[in-house]
């Protein structure tokens, strides 16, 4: 395809924020002019990781200026770059290169990122499935990216986070939910998922389908499973799936799918 390729990953890491937002710009260019290759995505994860860790808001801005106008840009962000920016972020704590407040903060920025253009991207559809992060978990990262990627397949997701169990109940039974996701963060949280998915089946009448996954699964897969949910899985294929949606070898909704 294009031979165009990004440079700021054989920068130092004191790069201007002049330096980052060109390239920032530069991206978006080659995704508008059909040029975004896979190298070329790749390069720039690199770049997208450098803006949310930076201190000036001028390469953020540029992020998100041209992703609300450029809904193949948009996708790209949010399908592709801003998951691989969060394992970046995780690589670099456990490797020492990122500090507890970088990590925050950029994570921070992130999610509010994939909240902005994950609205974008949404399906002009009723709500069909509920993500919701139990009100005792800290995390809001993973379920974001989850909630924007289940979207950018065709599943309309509200995704529901910071309210207390009552509200968020009520917010489940109001909207009816064709499925519910519960995103666990720690292997801690998930022994508490049993009084909270008996809570979820007792305020709505009728069958509902309970996927558990996110983070805590790799540490505590045992516990999850015997939480109560139908099923304990962090493939959202296989969630979809259980929900009675139907997908194509793409992993989209298939046409005709009354969602």
């Amino acid at each position: 395809m294009s031979n165009a390729r990004l440079a700021l990953p054989c920068l130092p890491d004191a790069v201007s924020a002049r330096v980052v937002t060109q390239q920032i710009v530069q991206f978006a260019a080659f995704v508008r002019d059909g040029q975004a290759d896979r190298p070329t995505v790749e390069a720039f994860v690199a770049i997208a990781e450098r803006a949310f860790l930076h201190s000036d808001e001028a390469p953020r801005r540029a992020i998100l200026k041209d992703a609300v106008s450029d809904p193949r840009l948009a996708e790209i962000l949010v399908g592709t770059v801003f998951p691989r920016v969060a394992r970046l972020l995780e690589d670099g704590w456990n490797s020492d290169r990122l500090s507890f407040v970088d990590i925050t903060i950029a994570a921070t920025r992130l999610q509010d990122a994939v909240r902005r253009l994950g609205h974008f991207t949404l399906p002009a559809r009723a709500h069909a499935l509920a993500m919701i992060v139990p009100p005792w978990e800290q995390h809001g990262l993973p379920p974001s990216l989850a909630a924007a990627q289940l979207r950018r397949m065709g599943a309309p997701t509200r995704l529901i986070q910071g309210v207390s169990t009552q509200h968020m109940l009520a917010l489940i039974a109001r909207s009816g939910p064709a499925g519910v996701l519960i995103s666990v963060g720690s292997h801690r949280s998930a022994g508490k998922l049993r009084p909270l998915i008996g809570a979820l089946r007792a305020q709505v009448q009728r069958p509902l389908p309970i996927v558990v996954g996110g983070p805590a699964l790799e540490a505590n897969a045992a516990t999850c499973r015997q939480s109560g949910a139908d099923l304990a899985t962090s493939d959202l294929r296989a969630a979809l799936s259980f929900c009675d949606f139907a997908l194509d070898e793409n992993n989209t909704l298939k046409s005709g799918v009354d969602a």
